[in-house]
């Protein structure tokens, strides 16, 4: 049977800039550039896949020779590709569809092509819904650019509710209705909205025809030559815990900030407790009382003070409610964000997948990944790692840790022969059978100490 994966694209490549952001600060959000990196997940047999580009009106893209849209191409067992540049000219805004005879994972990165360049990154999505959710949309330092695809065979028709923060005096935003074609998306810059006013809050988006997947990008472009950019998927139902791995303050300058969305039924109470890493402190809850249907609950965390702690979070709501969280990562001083969806437990299995894994790729300067892999139940794990080298790239041995409840695996140092460039993606395993979570961070080593650049981003693993 075949399997589809829907991508979403913001934009690819736009050469211009997406209009002037009419708040105080007034910034120009800057061009935006993707990559995708596809994961053939069987071991055994090649995975054929399909690459369709869309026009925002539905319509086919046309490809520079010598591509065809779609674009044929093969991922060879366990292995992955990467596809930077895409196969469109430089100016395609649009949509992605790719489909496989094999499973397979896919990720994109999603870079502002300012003078310091700007990362983020964000999972294909497998099926659509008749609903999203947004968590986190914002119209005040940062500015939110949403984008929302068709994902089924005929047009949709949908509405979206903004929902501002309770108790933050923000305007309700009137409800805007559209209209997409099969593939087709359409890109919403929030900076056209509400006037010349600030809005923090978050949005619901129903579909009465036809099926729906989204991607929204946090960017900051007070300074226009190093904007940052925090990316995350639009959540097509919630959960009644949502697990958070990674919550930090005071962290070498770095903290989070938490923004969790009640779905409903009804108004309801969203309770944030915390569980500390080894070596740091109990934290008390943060409890939001009385949370509308649709309305975030915020906890931005300090990175000024001198007190440290770093750790977890599971997020409950009362009732027969459902939540979504997701988690912005964040070092001011270095123009540094990035985003994290929250994690239903339900869905964790003992497998974890990640489309995208670097050590020392570039040449002054670095890129690599980390990432953080946790037991659902908080208890001990025993993980496994896979690593499954892009084609020209060494096979590395099998990794294996344990002894924690969260086990953090780097590429930074000492991951590949001789320090040397390594590209590929990783399968971990719990080797006792426990289900797992996992987060990836890219980052980049080698930058001046004074350098001002959004070199991070981040994206939850697939589970198996």
């Amino acid at each position: 049977m075949k399997k589809i994966f829907s991508i979403l694209l913001l934009v690819v490549f736009l050469l211009g800039s997406l209009g002037h952001i009419t708040e105080v600060k007034a910034a120009t959000i800057p061009a935006y550039e993707s990559s995708i990196q596809i994961q053939n997940l069987d071991p055994l047999e090649v995975a054929h896949i399909s690459i369709t580009y869309y026009n925002p009106d539905g319509s086919l893209a046309t490809l520079p020779s010598p591509y065809t849209n779609p674009v044929a191409d093969t991922v060879q067992p366990g292995s992955s590709n990467t596809y930077l540049p895409i196969h469109p000219n430089a100016g395609f805004r649009g949509s992605v569809v790719v489909s496989s005879d094999k499973q397979i994972a896919i990720i994109s990165n999603l870079t502002i092509a300012a003078t310091n360049r700007a990362l983020g990154t964000y999972t294909g999505i497998a099926t659509g819904g008749t609903t999203l959710f947004f968590p986190l949309i914002d119209k005040r330092n940062n500015v939110s650019v949403f984008s929302i695809q068709n994902t089924s065979d005929v047009t949709a028709n949908y509405v979206i509710d903004f929902v501002p923060v309770p108790d933050g005096g923000y305007a309700d935003i009137p409800n805007v209705s559209g209209s997409l074609e099969p593939g087709a998306a359409a890109t919403y810059n929030m900076a056209d909205y509400n006037g010349a006013n600030p809005w923090l809050g978050s949005i619901k988006v129903t579909a009465s025809t036809g099926t729906l997947a989204g991607v929204a990008s946090n960017v900051n472009a007070t300074v226009p030559a190093s904007p940052t950019n925090g990316v995350y998927n639009a959540f097509g139902s919630g959960s009644s815990v949502s697990i958070l791995p990674l919550i930090m303050e005071n962290n070498n300058g770095n903290r989070t900030g938490t923004s969790c969305q009640n779905l409903g039924p009804g108004a309801a109470t969203i309770t944030m407790s915390y569980t500390p890493s080894e070596g740091f402190p109990a934290r008390p809850a943060d409890v939001f009382e009385n949370v509308p249907e649709n309305g975030i609950a915020v906890k931005v965390l300090d990175y000024l003070g001198t007190t440290k702690w770093i750790g977890g979070a599971t997020v409950t709501v009362s009732g027969s409610a459902k939540i979504a969280c997701v988690v912005n990562q964040t070092r001011p001083a270095k123009k540094n964000s990035n985003l994290y969806e929250g994690f239903n437990p339900d869905a964790a299995t003992d497998t974890v997948v990640m489309p995208l894994i670097m050590s020392k790729n570039g040449s002054t300067t670095k890129t690599f990944t980390a990432f953080s892999v946790a037991s659902v139940d908080g208890t001990n794990i025993n993980v496994t790692c896979d690593w499954k080298p892009s084609e020209g790239f060494a096979d590395i041995p099998n990794t294996t840790k344990s002894g924690a409840a969260v086990l953090v695996f780097s590429q930074q140092v000492g991951f590949s022969p001789s320090n040397t460039r390594w590209i590929g993606s990783a399968v971990c395993t719990e080797n006792t059978g426990k289900a797992i979570l996992a987060v990836v961070n890219q980052s980049r080593e080698g930058l001046p100490a004074n350098y001002q650049r959004d070199v991070t981003s981040a994206y939850d693993a697939f589970n198996q």
